[in-house]
């Protein structure tokens, strides 16, 4: 199935059921927005893009428990389990703003489609906690891992240009890592993977994708061509384990 038919199949989901209510109208548990800063709602409310990303999410996916997509919260970007709550600052937005402005300086039109696009990443990556929250999920080695792994899969494959987007989100941890200046101690024993790994990762997930497609984006993050070969088998074994993870979770 192309990623145009899949993406048409889901907004036709969305407009036949009821906003996260199940098949046979088991559950009304969904994910909903609030806008919590008149900023936030004001830079990107217009542009509809986590109103697409929220119904492809509730279209696609059920929940155990309704959940909240907080923009412009005080903390995060985070999955609170005991409020059920992802949270994205403003703050956030404005820092990934500047920082892609280092990219492409005095180009607002780009800088705020990279922020956009690394923002979806944030909050595929925040959902995949919660799911993992909510259904109980078990997850091998780190959870930070696995749901970057999962961010990259739901852009890839049901984007149609989800490609492109992981690549400006590999961007972002590219850019943080070199504002980040020398590596502390609890750099290594945070939960999350280093930046530059996390860069390298998603990179690879999306050469994984389509080798031929993106050769040249392989030969641009510097891998060997054994690593780019390696990277398609790694980002086939992840969509199928997520595949496998989230068929009880699907409508």
């Amino acid at each position: 199935m192309s990623k145009m038919i899949q993406t048409i199949l889901f907004a036709i989901a969305a407009m036949v059921l009821p906003c996260g209510a199940a098949a046979d109208g088991s559950s009304n548990a969904r994910l909903q927005i609030e806008w919590s800063d008149e900023k936030f709602a004001a830079e990107l409310k217009a542009s509809g893009v986590f109103e697409d990303a929220v119904d492809f999410i509730n279209a696609t996916f059920r929940f155990e428990r309704s959940l909240v997509l907080q923009l412009g919260a005080q903390d995060g970007p985070l999955y609170d389990p005991r409020q059920d709550v992802i949270q994205i600052p403003y703050e956030f937005y404005t820092k990934v703003v500047s920082l892609f402005a280092q990219l492409e300086p005095g180009d607002e039109a780009i800088e705020k489609e990279f922020a956009i696009d690394t923002l979806l990443h944030t909050l595929f990556h925040e959902y995949g906690h919660a799911v993992i929250d909510q259904f109980e999920i078990p997850v091998l080695g780190r959870e930070e891992d696995a749901v970057d792994g999962l961010a990259s899969v739901l852009l890839i494959e049901y984007y149609d240009n989800g490609a492109e987007m992981a690549i400006n989100a590999a961007e972002l941890f590219a850019l943080e890592s070199e504002d980040r200046g020398t590596l502390q101690e609890e750099d290594f024993w945070d939960e999350h993977s280093l930046d530059e790994q996390r860069y390298y990762s998603t990179m690879c997930h999306v050469v994984g994708s389509d080798a031929a497609e993106y050769s040249e984006l392989a030969a641009l993050a510097g891998f060997s061509e054994e690593r780019a070969e390696s990277c398609v088998f790694e980002y086939q074994q992840l969509v199928s384990d997520w595949d496998k993870l989230l068929t009880p979770v699907r409508r």
